[in-house]
This record gives C-alpha cells, sequence and structure tokens, in this order.
C-alpha cells in the first residue's frame, strides 16, 4: 500500500554531513557575520598574512578593518595567476552578486616580485674545456657557447651579422659596456637618440 502525503511513518530522506553543518546555530551564525546576501559592490585593502590554504587553491587568508575599525581575517578566493605574498597589500572587491570578498590585485607593486618558476625542458652539461658548437648544413661554424675565467661567453662565428628584428630590441643587465675592438662605432636613427644617465661623460 502507498502511503498518502500526509502519512506520518513515510521514511524522510536523511541529510547530508553538509546540510547537518548548515543547520547548526553556531555554524549558521558565523556564516551570517562573515557573509552577506547580494548588495551593493564594495571594495577595501586587506594584508595578506598566508598564502598556504591547507585544502584549496587560488585561495589567501587576508586580514583587514572595515569602516568602523573592525578587524577581520579570512579565507579569500584571488584572481586567477594572481601572485601574491605574505605582507602585501591587496585590494578586495566584492561583486554585487557574490558573496565573498574577491582580491583583485596587489598594491605595492613596486616591491621585487620572485622569479616565475620554470623547468628545464633539456640540460647539456659542459666542462671547462668544452665548447657547445652550432653549425650549418654544409658543416661551416655559426655560433659558440663555452665558460672562459670571466664568465659564459657566445661567440658568433661569421665575419658578419645582423641582428633584425620587427619590434623593439631591450638589452638589460646590472652593466653594459660597447667595445669596437678596430673600427669605428656609429649610431643611426630615425627619430631623436636620447641618451640619460646620472654622468655622461665625453672625451
Amino acid at each position: 500500500m502507498k502511503p498518502s502525503y500526509d502519512d506520518t511513518s513515510a521514511a524522510l530522506e536523511p541529510r547530508t554531513a553538509l546540510e547537518e553543518m548548515l543547520a547548526a546555530p553556531a555554524l549558521e551564525s558565523t556564516l551570517a557575520a562573515t557573509l552577506r546576501p547580494a548588495g551593493a559592490t564594495e571594495s577595501l585593502i586587506g594584508e595578506i598574512v598566508d598564502t598556504e590554504h591547507p585544502a584549496l587553491r587560488g585561495r589567501v587568508r587576508v586580514r583587514w578593518r572595515d569602516l568602523e575599525e573592525q578587524t577581520f581575517e579570512q579565507w579569500l578566493p584571488t584572481l586567477q595567476a594572481l601572485p601574491v605574498r605574505v605582507s602585501d597589500r591587496v585590494m578586495m572587491v566584492r561583486p554585487s552578486n557574490f558573496r565573498e570578498f574577491v582580491v583583485t590585485g596587489v598594491l605595492d607593486g613596486f616591491a621585487r616580485r620572485p622569479e616565475p618558476a620554470r623547468s628545464a625542458a633539456a640540460a647539456i652539461e659542459v666542462k671547462r674545456d668544452q665548447v657547445i658548437r652550432i653549425r650549418n648544413q654544409a658543416g661551416e661554424g655559426l655560433v659558440e657557447i663555452y665558460e672562459d675565467p670571466s664568465g659564459t661567453v657566445v661567440r658568433l662565428l661569421d665575419d658578419d651579422v645582423d641582428l633584425d628584428l620587427r619590434g623593439k630590441l631591450r638589452i638589460k643587465a646590472k652593466s653594459i659596456e660597447l667595445v669596437a675592438k678596430e673600427g669605428p662605432a656609429h649610431i643611426s636613427a630615425s627619430d631623436d637618440v636620447v641618451v640619460r644617465g646620472e654622468a655622461i661623460h665625453l672625451n
């Protein structure tokens, strides 16, 4: 015999563990204190206190104060691939249709950022008396790479070499030295030539 809709002896669906937790008054009050219904967009400044969530990726622990000088601390989601470190000041935005703040950017952009980790696709071990040489199809040398007492040397073996790019060429180092071993050095440009430095010496 099928039970009627008002039959109290009918079996009830068991609640899941998450439903049991959400039904607990203590957790319900905690969620109410940290999450709010959808409303106006808000933005605040916070400080990163931890970047290693024990279980979830893409969340960082942020400490902040609201307009009433109350201090809060919570694990918050970040934008994908956003590099953050402990003690960074960050911008937090809570969209009108989202219940949590989202870390959207780092304010202290002038702080030195760590280099991204890169894996080696290939590696060749070269001893001090060895050289890596690249040849063309005819067996003529093009490039040599080796180590001497002053450091790594990359030598182009052609007598004349053109370095031609469609865009901008940038050379960065702690210091730069250009030497013409034989003959003059020429600089030409189709626009202004700008030289900036703390002191410019001309002989």
